[in-house]
């Protein structure tokens, strides 16, 4: 039985998208628990009892706008610090969430703890799932040095081996291919990647290979990921308006959409299997946000990918 751990609080559309969302989870995937995490109001709306939907009140929330304050880690009744606490205790095998980023990285790191020493964790989003494609930060870290970069390189290539057949192929995201490109930081973090032995490093990648080419573990800060990543959606829906009631266009890019790619990102580097949604999800991407989880979790991803960097470390 795969155990969900779902913070109900941190979406734009509030309680009921997490709500209706577990329920057509639930429906759909019969070796699955969910154990939602709320604050109650007098407009909301609880679910009809089910044998495998846990509902757990608290007592706090935390707001998409707060800053990251040392208080944030005593507000252990806050439905975020919850959902993250039952994957520290081994009562849930994944976390979802829509919640504030930043506050989700730093209980991550407090309430889990990380894969290694000064391997600093990231969100990591799936470009498309045939092939497994992915970006690696997503807005986790900011400022980020060459070690910080190689680390994202490792736990990128840890995830792509995890979960598929593939080798991972890293690339740098840079302004160009030539060596004289880039900042100082991007120039270091390509002479370190390019001395190791694994993970397997391919040089620099434009924008144009994000979505073609045969590099699969795309390397870059969380600034510019996370503004890849708006970009992309932004184009989405742009292209989505512009062929409203042109026969059969739309649907082709919206299929695309729903099946090439992951709703969500994952958290990877700290103890425990995070999936982080979007914070605009609608009823379909939060069950997608959820079954992204479940998989991840089918897949114990957390321990595949401390297996293989371990693995390295031995070698």
């Amino acid at each position: 039985m795969i155990r969900v751990a779902l913070d109900a609080m941190g979406g734009d559309l509030g309680p009921r998208i997490a709500f209706e969302g577990a329920q057509q989870v639930l429906a759909c995937h019969k070796d699955v628990t969910i154990t939602i995490y709320y604050f109650p109001s007098s407009d909301l709306e609880i679910p009809e009892s089910h044998e495998r939907l846990l509902l757990v009140e608290c007592s706090d929330v935390i707001g998409g706008d707060e800053e990251i304050v040392l208080s944030l880690f005593r507000r252990q009744n806050s439905t975020l610090y919850q959902s993250l606490s039952a994957l520290s205790q081994q009562t849930s095998d994944v976390t979802v969430t829509l919640g504030n980023t930043g506050a989700m990285v730093a209980l991550a790191r407090h309430i889990l703890g990380v894969l290694r020493p000064k391997l600093y964790p990231a969100l990591m989003r799936e470009l498309y799932s045939k092939p497994l494609k992915c970006l690696v930060d997503l807005g986790a870290n900011v400022h980020c040095p060459p070690s910080m970069l190689v680390g994202f390189a490792e736990l990128g290539a840890a995830y792509v081996e995890a979960l598929s057949n593939e080798v991972a192929r890293v690339g740098l995201l840079n302004v160009g291919v030539e060596s004289s490109k880039g900042s100082v930081v991007i120039r270091e973090t390509n002479r370190l990647l390019s001395a190791k032995v694994w993970p397997h490093y391919l040089g620099y990648a434009e924008g144009t290979e994000l979505f073609e080419g045969n590099k699969n573990v795309i390397v870059c800060d969380g600034m510019v990921g996370n503004a890849v990543l708006k970009a992309s959606e932004g184009l989405f829906s742009f292209l989505m308006g512009r062929f409203k009631g042109v026969e059969g266009a739309s649907s082709l890019v919206e299929t695309f959409y729903q099946t090439e790619h992951r709703h969500g990102a994952c958290l990877v580097g700290v103890c425990g299997n995070l999936v982080k949604g979007h914070g605009r999800s609608d009823l379909p991407a939060m069950v997608g946000a959820i079954e992204y989880g479940i998989d991840i979790a089918r897949a114990d991803l957390c321990s595949a990918i401390k297996t293989r960097l371990c693995n390295e470390e031995i070698k």
